[in-house]
C-alpha cells in the first residue's frame, strides 16, 4: 500500500493569497503562517496516521528538498517550516501529544552558512536578510530547547550541502545517545550578530580576492 504524507507549508499556502507577489512573501508570511497552523491542527485531530513530523532549520537550508526526497511518501504528518521559536515548538509538540500521535522532528543544517544565504539571495520569495539571520538563529536555539526539555521527543539531524555535479545531497549526524545529541547542539548555536559577522567576514574576504585579481 502506497502511502503519502499529508504536507503542510506556509511557503505553498502563500501562493493561494489573493495578491501574492513573490517578490513581497515577506508581507504574506504572518498570514500563511496561521493558515498553516489551522490547517495542522486540523490535521491532526482528523488524519490516521500516527506520527507528526515538524521540519527545522532556517531559511534555505535545503529542507524542502530534503522532505521531497526523504518524506513525501511516509505515513505521517509533516509540517514544513523553520520552527524559529521555543513557544511555537511547544504548542505544535503538546497538540501532537494531544492527539496521541508521535512527533518527531527533522532538522536541516547547512554545512556552509553562507552558501545557504547565496541561495537564499537568489529565491524567488523575497524576504529581508533579517530573515535569514532570525531563523537560523531561532531554529537552532529551539532545537537545543526541544532536546532539553521534550527527551521524549525524536530528533533526526541532518548536514546538507552540494556534491561536485553540485547536487544538494544530506548526510545524517548519527549521535549516540540525548546527552551527546544535547551537546551537539549546544555546540552549533549561533545568534544573529554572530551569523551576521560570518556573512560580512565572507564578503570582505571575497571582495579582497576580487580586487587582487
Amino acid at each position: 500500500m502506497q502511502f503519502m504524507a499529508i504536507i503542510i507549508s506556509a511557503d505553498e499556502i502563500k501562493k493561494q493569497i489573493q495578491g501574492y507577489n513573490p517578490n513581497e512573501a515577506e508581507r504574506f508570511h504572518r498570514q500563511s503562517a496561521k493558515q498553516a497552523d489551522k490547517m495542522f491542527e486540523y490535521e491532526l485531530k482528523h488524519a490516521k496516521y500516527k506520527k507528526a513530523i515538524l521540519m527545522n532549520g532556517g531559511t534555505a537550508s535545503g529542507k524542502t528538498e530534503f522532505l521531497s526526497e526523504y518524506l513525501r511518501d511516509i505515513d505521517a504528518i509533516v509540517f514544513d517550516g523553520t520552527l524559529p521559536t521555543e513557544k511555537g515548538a511547544e504548542i505544535k509538540i503538546k497538540k501532537i501529544l494531544k492527539t496521541k500521535k508521535k512527533p518527531i522532528i527533522y532538522s536541516v543544517l547547512p554545512d556552509d552558512l553562507n552558501r545557504a544565504f547565496i541561495a537564499f539571495l537568489h529565491r524567488d520569495r523575497k524576504f529581508s536578510d533579517k530573515h535569514f539571520y532570525r531563523t537560523h538563529s531561532g531554529s537552532r536555539k529551539t532545537l537545543l530547547w526541544v532536546g532539553e526539555n521534550y527527551p521524549e521527543v525524536e530528533i533526526k539531524i541532518f548536514e546538507s550541502s552540494y556534491s561536485e555535479k553540485q547536487d544538494m545531497i544530506f548526510r545524517e549526524i548519527i549521535l549516540k545517545n540525548q546527552e551527546q545529541k544535547v551537546e551537539f547542539l549546544k555546540e552549533i548555536q549561533y545568534n544573529e550578530d554572530e551569523i551576521v559577522k560570518i556573512i560580512m567576514n565572507y564578503d570582505k574576504e571575497n571582495s579582497t580576492k576580487k580586487k587582487s585579481k
